[in-house]
């Protein structure tokens, strides 16, 4: 009796290994485990299966951008492009602000993590009390500007807006950053996606990045009669030096080019010769490059501030802090972002270089977008036409993809490029559900609250939508 038993026991083992043995040998020969690369290459091919619906077959490959993670992590066609690996150190956040406006420096807090950051106050602020009371290592402030600086402009704290990129850079070193982020206390940055869009270039060149360019929609030859527009597609700007994309031709001959459109070369760098000879512009220039569509860098043409912009340390190298602190003329009556476009054409010869991505997609703006183009706000001061100003759109877009997975081609593009979005505090009120910004628990005016409120709700979605996707960086 017990050698049958002892002889059943052995017998139960047996099988038992032999089980384990065949489970063991299905996974590990499985195409999965075998090997990654069979794996990715069904998720390549679903990719282009997704791609080829979207666009349709005979449809040129537009840049695929991160909406399908490929094994576990996402990445992005580089258009052969040879990239550096850009960290948040790199970078430096340049924000002109108030006393009375520093829940906004606060609230920019959370997008701003692990970015070097010089806040500029006016000049009977307390910079020292105010960096001692930063809440990471890296943000400081600094004043600027004495009581002059509140009389004969647009706003007040206008000079002080154009100066801070030139002071920021001096006082932060210009062997400490690579890339300038300059944009108002209420901009918010879309770190992830400047640093992707960033690793592409030199920063050596000498850049003023950006597609949110103020500039007169019709030129009807009776002075101040035509209408303002923002972001306007006819305003002059150069691509980046070696762009690389599928619909790209040099010197502005791209059939892909949008109606409407400047025709823009390739800026190596973007200065006023290359933008009247590179490409076929008719009507811009006269015979020597002079000024038909805008009379100078700065009037009724500039780089709106809301929106931002993203300026090399080539750039800023060139221009000398000690001349600009000279130039600011506080009389001048004009608002800061035409001053700082101003100063930088005049003492550099430089002019804005669109980062690429949406110049050859009308839907698309990159520095504060709104919705394919369409005016969500105004119209605004001066009878303009503001077609950004968007970020409860951004809001519901980012939502809706969390929720559903996936929004449609043009609304994951948009959302995986957009750079910057501008909260506009008298607009942010409405916009936001008033028990929201009641029980959000940041002091100061109504208006301030609101907009802090979406500062915290874009970021952090933000963050939930990139690591969803795979694509947040460390």
């Amino acid at each position: 009796m017990p050698k049958r038993k002892n002889t059943l026991r052995i017998c139960l083992s047996l099988a038992i290994l032999l089980v384990v043995i065949v489970a063991a040998y299905n996974w590990a020969t499985s195409p999965e485990t075998a090997s990654e690369e069979p794996l990715r290459q069904r998720q390549l091919n679903s990719l282009k299966q997704w791609f080829a619906r979207e666009t349709g077959n005979d449809a040129q490959p537009t840049k695929i951008t991160k909406s399908v993670p490929l094994s576990g992590k996402g990445e992005r066609e580089s258009f052969g492009k040879k990239k550096t690996k850009l960290k948040r150190k790199d970078l430096l956040v340049a924000i002109p602000s108030s006393s009375d406006r520093l829940p906004l420096v606060r609230g920019s807090r959370l997008w701003r993590r692990g970015v070097p950051s010089l806040i500029i106050t006016e000049f009977w602020s307390d910079p020292d009390k105010l960096t001692r009371q930063a809440e990471f290592e890296g943000e400081k402030f600094e004043k600027y500007g004495e009581w002059r600086e509140a009389w004969g402009c647009l706003k007040i704290g206008d000079v002080r807006a154009g100066v801070t990129p030139f002071l920021a850079a001096h006082l932060h070193g210009y062997n400490n950053f690579k890339w300038m982020l300059y944009g108002d206390d209420d901009t918010v940055f879309f770190i992830d996606n400047a640093l992707d869009m960033l690793e592409g270039l030199d920063h050596n060149m000498p850049y003023f990045l950006t597609d949110h360019l103020w500039f007169p929609d019709q030129f009807d030859g009776r002075g101040g009669d035509h209408r303002k527009m923002h972001p306007n597609r006819s305003a002059p700007r150069c691509l980046p030096c070696g762009y690389q994309d599928p619909l790209h031709q040099p010197n502005g001959t791209s059939i892909h080019v949008p109606a409407g459109s400047y025709r823009a070369p390739e800026g190596c760098p973007c200065t006023l010769e290359t933008l009247c000879r590179g490409a076929d512009n008719p009507g811009y220039w006269g015979p020597e490059c002079q000024w038909n569509k805008a009379s100078h860098p700065g009037w009724w043409y500039f780089a709106h501030g809301g929106a931002g912009a993203i300026l090399s340390v080539g750039l800023l190298r060139s221009i000398e802090w000690a001349k600009m602190e000279r130039r600011f003329d506080v009389d001048g009556g004009v608002s800061g972002d035409s001053q700082f476009m101003a100063a930088v054409f005049d003492e550099s010869g430089i002019l804005p270089t669109d980062p690429g991505f949406g110049f050859y997609r009308p839907q698309m703006t990159l520095f504060d977008p709104g919705w394919r183009g369409e005016q969500a706000r105004g119209p605004e001061d001066w009878g303009v036409a503001d077609l950004g100003n968007d970020p409860m759109g951004i809001i519901d877009r980012l939502q809706y993809s969390l929720t559903k997975g996936h929004c449609s081609k043009d609304c994951e593009e948009s959302l995986q490029h957009m750079l910057t979005t501008h909260i506009r505090a008298r607009y942010a009120v409405g916009d936001v559900i008033p028990q929201d910004v009641q029980n959000f628990t940041y002091g100061g005016p109504e208006e301030h609250r609101a907009t802090v409120y979406l500062q915290h709700k874009l970021a952090t979605m933000y963050d939930r939508y990139m690591e969803k996707k795979g694509f947040q960086r460390s």
